[in-house]
This record gives C-alpha cells, sequence and structure tokens, in this order.
C-alpha cells in the first residue's frame, strides 16, 4: 500500500478492518498452535474476541490504565499494567516539568483503584493467564501513540512469551517501527506517515456496548482453553 493510499484509507467498520486484517495475517503465515490473543483496549475487546474465533485462538485482555498530565487530563503521559509495567512518554514528561514521583505515585493509585477493582470484577482476582512460551498476538482497532502497546509488549517478555506479534488494522509508521524493535512484528492493513485518529480511518466506528464488553470479559473465566495464573 502507498503512502497516500494509506493516509486516505477508510474501512467501512470493524468487520471491514477485521477481514482485511486477517488477510494480512495469512499472508504471513503465523503459527497459531500455542497462541494466544490479547486485547489491550475495553474498545478492543470485541474486534479481539472476533479474531480470536476467525484464528482458533483462545483469548484474554490486558488491564491497563493510562496517566494524564496534571494540568491536562486528556494528556496520556504513561501507562501502566496490571503487572505493574510502565511505560512513559519521555518527551511528554520532560516538556511539562513531571516529576518520576508524579508518574510512579499515579501508577500505584491507578493500579490499586482501577486495575485490582476491574480483575476482581471481571476475573474474581486471578491475573491474567499463562503466557509461558506462548506466541501472543496483541491485537487492538488501531494503535495510535504505541504506549498501551509496548506496556503489554514488556508483560508478555516479563511473562515468559515465546514470541509477541501486534496485531492492528491501522497504525503510524513512525510506532510500527518503534514496536518492531522490541517484539518480533507488527502486522498491520495500514501504516500512514501522518496519523490523525483510529477513528478517522473508519466510515463508521460507534461506541462499543458496554454490557457486550463485559460480557466477553466474564466469559473468559469459562474458557476451557486458558489457563489463568492465580494472584500471588
Amino acid at each position: 500500500m502507498g503512502i497516500s493510499e494509506a493516509q486516505n484509507l477508510k474501512f467501512e467498520n470493524r468487520d471491514d478492518a477485521l477481514m482485511r486484517l486477517i488477510n494480512e495475517i495469512l499472508i504471513h503465515h503465523l503459527d497459531v498452535k500455542n497462541a494466544i490473543i490479547l486485547a489491550t483496549s475495553l474498545a478492543g475487546v470485541g474486534f479481539g474476541e472476533k479474531v480470536s474465533k476467525k484464528l482458533g485462538v483462545a483469548l484474554d485482555f490486558l488491564f491497563t490504565v493510562p496517566i494524564c498530565a496534571p494540568l491536562n487530563p486528556e494528556c496520556e503521559i504513561a501507562i501502566v499494567s496490571e503487572n505493574m509495567d510502565i511505560i512513559m512518554n519521555e518527551a511528554l514528561i520532560d516538556s511539562f516539568g513531571i516529576t518520576l514521583d508524579y508518574i510512579y505515585g499515579e501508577a500505584k493509585r491507578a493500579y490499586e483503584e482501577v486495575i485490582l477493582a476491574d480483575i476482581y470484577k471481571f476475573r474474581k482476582g486471578s491475573m491474567i493467564s499463562s503466557l509461558s512460551s506462548k506466541d501472543v498476538f496483541i491485537v487492538d482497532q488501531g494503535v495510535e501513540t504505541g504506549l498501551t502497546m509496548n506496556a503489554a509488549i514488556q508483560t508478555c517478555i516479563a511473562k515468559g512469551a515465546k514470541s509477541v506479534y501486534v496485531l492492528t488494522p491501522v497504525i503510524a509508521k513512525n510506532v510500527a517501527e518503534s514496536l518492531s524493535e522490541i517484539c518480533d512484528g507488527v502486522i498491520s492493513v495500514a501504516k500512514p506517515d501522518h496519523f490523525v485518529s483510529t477513528a478517522h480511518y473508519y466510515k463508521l466506528l460507534p461506541p462499543v456496548d458496554e454490557d457486550e464488553v463485559e460480557a466477553i470479559l466474564t466469559g473468559l473465566l469459562e474458557k476451557p482453553n486458558i489457563k489463568i495464573e492465580s494472584k500471588k
């Protein structure tokens, strides 16, 4: 796909993006025999579930929470995962003069108040599936800054994953190149040079149904092919 094509790409909806992503995955001949799909955002849970069904691969979810600038709640400066991996946007942190004490304090608060609450709500207190010796496919409907994906990759590595791939319909070219340096590959339909936003590349991208997301997440515990690690 050329530069102008990538920039002007418009998926009809999530299903269109899914089918085009599946085609890209098949071209790369990924081994799915010992794989697991890992969704990284609530908006991407339904998308991840459809990818898991298409590939016949188990699904799980990695809980993460963004840490925002103290004076700008819309500006994400870091991400903390349920494994307590913290990924920072150092350029923004330096430009705003934000201290590491603030980052670590907010990460601890987010972990205790948000992530642990979600883990108990959706996984009955259990931690993420065992990723040891697994081929992990991290999936989302679009990747913008790459902070969440970076945190997810670090978590997968820490939990002994055999390989880690990022699968997404659209991702900024520079972010894809950066993530490719720390994982086994980034597979996407388009990698525009001048990324706008995930929603920009979809003609129709309605808000997710929260009840549907909750049903998918709570249903993961009932899947016989997912081994859940007990919380230590």
